[in-house]
């Protein structure tokens, strides 16, 4: 099957989830709501295709600026319309109530969200949320982390497959949800996936830069313990080539940097930080079991060393592990407590927006590779 039919099967799939969520909640016609986005959606892909075929490529850089422009001001209109305490999603109070307590001299991990749950997110993605927590809206962190996760695929790629992706975005309930209620996580997933694209067209391999990837991998970790997933795949067939040195100086590295991200709280307050019954490990790890993580293991390993040519791809592939650890997790937690209702309050279906910017850059990055393979084929003389 095409590598672009998968992507955008998968991207579909994760916005009609969001779509049947919540038009459920406004009106008994829900499926047709389904049917209409996924109308709507596929009209989208073939307008795509149509239009590649009939602007030329400097059009582009003027439609991505353009575009980009309009989506910031009608997606800040959206998250200011709404009062972030009335939310019923904490993710960004997790952030906002962490860096109060910090900037006030009181122990961050205690700090309680507007729900009263406690915060998830590491060191590393806390700090980098201090300039938006200082204009006061940390949820601002979508559109610094959207506009250079377009402006790589601009500069390594083209304009064209970077207005794809925003086409893609602005289409994107689920993304139009995570801007809304000023959640991270699609946030977080557009800065590693951009990390990624940047670190292949780079061309920087584990072998000659061990030292360097090892911390940026703590750093990645330091962010959310899922963003490693990405970033094994990229490396994980050439870890197992490098010897037994270079993989303990790796991963020694990567330990000794994820540590040394959290000693200011360790030196503050262990207890709160290891021994609290809801602390950011637990936090991030509650959601799945060691099968979980033995069984996901096994298959991204396989995946890794069977799939050798998995770098051609990959964007592709590495949507396809976060979608699957998704999956194998809700899946677990169904047959261990018979709750099989995935909108339940038990499930949260934004997990799957970490794999959405992955399955975003396939699709546009195969849409332009076709009208370019087009006009090559088309051009006279060749």
């Amino acid at each position: 099957m095409p590598q672009i039919l998968i992507s955008t099967i998968l991207y579909l799939l994760i916005n009609v989830l969001f779509v049947d969520k919540y038009s459920a909640r406004i009106t008994e016609y829900h499926y047709a709501v389904d049917l209409g986005y996924l109308v709507l959606g596929v009209a989208l892909f073939f307008a795509i295709r149509w239009m590649m075929q009939n602007r030329k490529e400097g059009h582009y850089k003027t439609l991505l600026i353009f575009g980009g422009i309009i989506y910031f001001i009608l997606m800040r209109a959206v998250q200011y319309s709404i009062d972030p305490m009335t939310l019923q999603v904490d993710r960004w109070s997790a952030i906002h109530n962490f860096l109060y307590n910090l900037f006030h001299g009181i122990y961050p991990y205690a700090a309680q969200t507007h729900l009263g749950g406690y915060g998830s997110p590491f060191p590393v993605w806390q700090i980098i949320h201090i300039p938006f927590y200082l204009l006061g809206n940390v949820g601002l962190s979508f559109f610094v982390f959207l506009w250079l996760f377009l402006i790589v695929v601009a500069y390594y790629d083209s304009p064209r497959t970077a207005f794809i992706c925003l086409l893609l975005i602005a289409f994107s309930p689920a993304a139009a949800y995570e801007v809304a209620v000023r959640s991270d996580l699609l946030t977080n997933f557009l800065g590693i996936c951009t990390l990624c694209k940047w670190l292949q067209h780079k061309q920087i391999k584990l072998n000659n830069h061990v030292l360097l990837l090892g911390i940026i991998a703590g750093l990645c970790a330091s962010t959310r313990l899922a963003t490693l997933i990405p970033l094994g795949l990229l490396y994980g067939y050439s870890f197992l080539q490098i010897g037994w040195r270079k993989q303990c100086c790796f991963i020694l590295t990567t330990l000794a940097t994820f540590i040394v991200t959290f000693l200011p709280f360790l030196v503050w307050d262990i207890d709160q930080l290891l021994f609290f019954r809801y602390n950011p490990f637990v936090l991030q790890t509650r959601q799945g079991s060691p099968v979980i993580l033995l069984l996901f293991a096994t298959i991204a390993v396989g995946w890794a060393i069977y799939k050798k040519d998995h770098l051609q791809h990959f964007s592709l592939h590495a949507g396809g592990l976060l979608s699957l650890l998704v999956v194998i997790t809700f899946t677990y937690n169904m047959l261990s407590s018979g709750d099989y209702n995935l909108f339940s309050s038990a499930y949260d279906i934004t997990y799957f927006n970490m794999a959405m910017p992955f399955y975003i850059y396939t699709i546009a990055q195969m849409l332009n590779y076709e009208s370019v393979s087009r006009t090559h084929l088309s051009s006279p003389g060749d």
